[in-house]
């Protein structure tokens, strides 16, 4: 064991003397001797005092050949405060032992500026271990007792916790070997701390979007530089966020493969927009700021020091990018730690995604009041830094977060979690009855495009194979009339429906025959067709029926739903009632067990957290999640469901205005031919109001098919938004045969539907304070605000509309 002798002692504070009432001059309450602690006799080496380049420098004695351990306080920092160091543990070759001694002292300078940025009660500290081994070789355990050691001689003046090539698992040791004193690495909590340094990242990202007007992310090209534990976050959150693209790099190839993210081999040499450093520090060369493609604009990353050097930075600030510092974009951390020191029962128990959002908040706040004060302008950032740095007077950072957390909880009688079809139906139901919601979608708007709720057009009719389902729209069609009038706007266009085709049997969208006969059986208007050639000649655009051994049944009173604009209507009819959370998904679910005393008292017994670090207090919860379900009811740990993800097309197709006229809102039945399903469907041009006209003489219908792409799915996962190019090659044949007026094909789409194997929903509780609607299975729209009195009964116990047997969630079809 290398052992130091006496002498090498460390001025560790400056003299607070003043403050105490005796002669011997102290530090941080410790006695010193010719400017020297008494604690630290015959232990450190003093390696650099502060004098040099404000940091003290120490070396301890270690039990292993080829390693040094060396700890940097940073001096300046103290300010005649008490204030402990903080910075983690770093292990790496380094090419000389001056080389790792340059880097503890920018470090812990640096761990100071982020440290004083946020007041976190902290100054800024660093541990740096220099190997000559290859960093699997060094003796863990070992290390972890020696760094121990030194903590435990600096007599509680340092914390430290993980950083470069340091894990939980050397944490353990650590703690082990200090007794439980002086780590702070997120031990015995849920709070992962590289998650909460990609947060403050993010954050830092969306203050600079937000400072320069700018929250369309989804126009913004990012390269993520570095994609390990930290930037690897960044990066799947910023595919989250929608960005247009998301550009990986790392040293380890594998690492940049990231699912939405496009790897690239030369970050330095591939255009973007933002720069997002998250690898190792002083990556940002003179060279590479000079030569980095003129499309730039901003640079925010988790890297600590990412320039080389100080011409590296004013390069950037000549050519007009805004960097944010890491002070603020890397501070996550930092923040963790000062709520882990200052409560630590709080940090242990609480909801991590809580604390992740406090730290974005708060990092998006700072980046963006420090652009605003340097008026967006790159070269002015640097100089107005210290006016969003706080005195170090008054409440650490972490004394703040509980204060968050009582801000950021809403209190609602019923959580609605989806902001599709059955979570608005069941908005507008609740709020009819008096009930207040908060309504809760991932996506950027109600019926997101993501979603299967998002479009011009559903078909609503009456006109099919099961009687119940054809009573169910008689009584649709009346709450659709009420939707319409509490709302103000009309949603349901009259304009009849055609099915024909062959004689294939049922199908999850019915059958010819089948409709026939049970309109019949209801007495409901409807006329029907023998042959093809009858429809043809009904049809002219249909030209294709001729010759075909078809028949076919139009309802004239059926029509179609504006889709998109129906979610939005029943919002609007629910008045203040409910609040709509956006782009929020929910990350944390728990229901409060029957026994627990907010339960007997009848009140809030859901806790539900969002990603963006809300909490949400309800009495009950609808769960209406569409092909997100199973994902939601295990987060919740509920039970799952059999449930099937398709993939399903649709396209819009160009036509003569004069033309379009002719052709009729119709549902097409064909036998299934491999990957071809046999179920294809046309909406009239009157259904398309998304599309502008680029032509005063052109319009354009919907052309859909109601068979899955490439089978079906178990979730979301590798849902695929482009389809296939075969099924639309098959649209395409189709239209050219039945619709030969229609023209070329301008666009396309795929859907997500979440289908169940009798094709029945499932609509019923799930718990005793949670109603769930899943498996809409491609006809559940037509129904919308009935389902949402169905919904809405499930929770206060009153009759239910219709019969909701055929829904139950315990039926065979549904159970895994």
């Amino acid at each position: 064991m290398k052992l130091f002798t006496a002498n090498a002692l460390l001025l560790m504070l400056p003299s607070v003397s003043s403050m105490v009432s005796t002669n011997i001059p102290r530090v941080n309450g410790f006695g010193t001797q010719n400017g020297m602690p008494f604690f630290m006799k015959d232990y450190f080496k003093l390696i650099e005092s502060p004098n040099k380049r404000g940091a003290t420098v120490l070396e301890a004695p270690v039990s292993q050949d080829g390693v040094n351990l060396y700890i940097a306080i940073d001096f300046d920092s103290f300010k005649n405060q008490e204030r402990p160091g903080n910075g983690g543990i770093r292990l790496l070759n380094y090419k000389s032992t001056q080389d790792a001694i340059d880097d503890a002292v920018r470090l812990a300078k640096g761990m100071t500026r982020k440290h004083d940025m946020f007041r976190t009660g902290f100054s800024g500290a660093k541990v740096v271990v220099n190997t000559n081994h290859k960093i699997e070789e060094v003796e863990r355990e070992a290390l972890m007792k020696d760094a121990g050691k030194a903590l435990e001689e600096l007599k509680g003046q340092m914390y430290t916790g993980c950083d470069l090539n340091t894990s939980d698992k050397d944490m353990d040791y650590l703690v082990k070997a200090t007794g439980d004193k002086f780590v702070l690495a997120g031990r015995n909590s849920d709070v992962d701390t590289n998650i909460a340094t990609a947060s403050s990242v993010i954050g830092s990202i969306l203050g600079v979007l937000e400072a320069v007007d700018n929250n369309d992310i989804s126009e913004l090209t990012f390269t993520v530089q570095g994609c390990g534990k930290v930037g690897s976050v960044v990066a799947k959150e910023l595919v989250r966020l929608g960005a247009k693209r998301v550009q990986t790099c790392d040293i380890f190839s594998q690492s940049a493969k990231i699912d939405g993210c496009t790897p690239i081999e030369d970050w330095a040499k591939t255009p973007c927009d933002f720069l997002v450093p998250c690898a190792n520090s002083l990556a940002i060369t003179e060279s590479v700021a000079k030569e980095f493609s003129d499309e730039i604009k901003y640079c925010v990353g988790a890297a600590n020091s990412p320039f080389a050097n100080v011409n590296a930075h004013d390069i950037f600030n000549s050519r007009g990018v805004l960097h944010v510092p890491e002070s603020i974009s890397s501070a996550g951390a930092i923040l963790a730690d000062s709520v882990e020191w200052y409560d630590i029962d709080l940090y242990q128990n609480v909801q991590p995604e809580l604390m992740y959002g406090w730290i974005r908040d708060s990092s998006r706040e700072k980046a963006r009041d420090l652009l605003l004060k340097a008026n967006k302008k790159a070269e002015n950032v640097s100089s107005v830094l210290k006016d969003v740095v706080p005195s170090r007077s008054g409440e650490p950072a972490g004394k703040d977060f509980p204060e968050y957390i009582d801000e950021n909880t809403i209190k609602t009688e019923t959580l609605i979690v989806g902001g599709g079809l059955a979570g608005t139906a069941s908005a507008f139901a609740l709020s009819e009855r008096g009930v207040q919601s908060v309504l809760v979608e991932q996506g950027n708007s109600v019926a997101p495009g993501i979603a299967s709720s998002n479009g011009d057009s559903r078909m609503y009719r009456q006109m099919y194979s099961s009687e119940f389902f054809s009573k169910m729209q008689t009584s649709a069609l009346k709450r659709w009339r009420d939707v319409e009038e509490k709302s103000g706007e009309k949603l349901l266009q009259e304009n009849g429906l055609l099915f024909y085709g062959e004689d294939t049997g049922e199908t999850v969208e019915g059958s010819v025959l089948g409709a026939k006969q049970v309109m019949e059986k209801l007495n409901l208007s409807h006329k029907f067709y023998d042959t093809g050639d009858d429809i043809a000649r009904e049809y002219p655009a249909l030209a294709g029926c001729k010759g075909k051994a078809y028949s076919g049944v139009y309802e004239e009173t059926a029509g179609h739903i504006r889709a998109s604009k129906a979610c939005e209507a029943m919002l609007k009819a629910s008045g203040n009632m409910c609040n709509v959370e956006i782009n929020t998904k929910i990350v944390g679910f728990e229901i409060n067990s029957q026994d627990d005393e907010s339960s007997k008292n009848n009140e809030q017994s859901i806790q539900a957290i969002t990603e963006n670090g809300k909490i949400i207090l309800a009495k009950n919860a609808v769960l209406a999640c569409g092909p997100w379900t199973n994902e939601i009811l295990e987060v919740a740990n509920l039970p799952k469901l059999k449930l099937d993800v398709w993939m399903v097309q649709y396209a819009h197709y160009e036509v003569d205005a004069e033309l379009a006229a002719s052709i009729p809102q119709a549902f097409h039945f064909k036998e299934e031919n491999g990957i071809d399903g046999g179920l294809y469907y046309v909406f009239p041009a009157s259904a398309t109001e998304s599309i502008p006209l680029s032509d005063k003489g052109k319009t354009y219908v919907k052309v859909g098919v109601d068979f899955p792409t490439n089978g079906s799915l178990d979730n979301m996962d590798n849902f695929n938004y482009e389809g296939s190019e075969e099924v639309l090659d098959l649209m395409d044949k189709w239209v050219k045969e039945h619709i030969p007026v229609a023209g070329k094909r301008i666009d396309s789409f795929t859907s997500p539907y979440t289908m169940t194997e009798d094709s029945y929903f499932v609509m019923d509780k799930i718990h005793p304070n949670v109603a769930i609607f899943s498996g809409g299975s491609g006809r559940a729209f037509k129904f919308g605000p009935l389902l949402g009195d169905c919904l809405s009964s499930l929770l206060s116990g009153e009759d239910s509309p219709i019969d909701m047997t055929p829904f139950s969630l315990n039926r065979d079809a549904v159970q895994i």
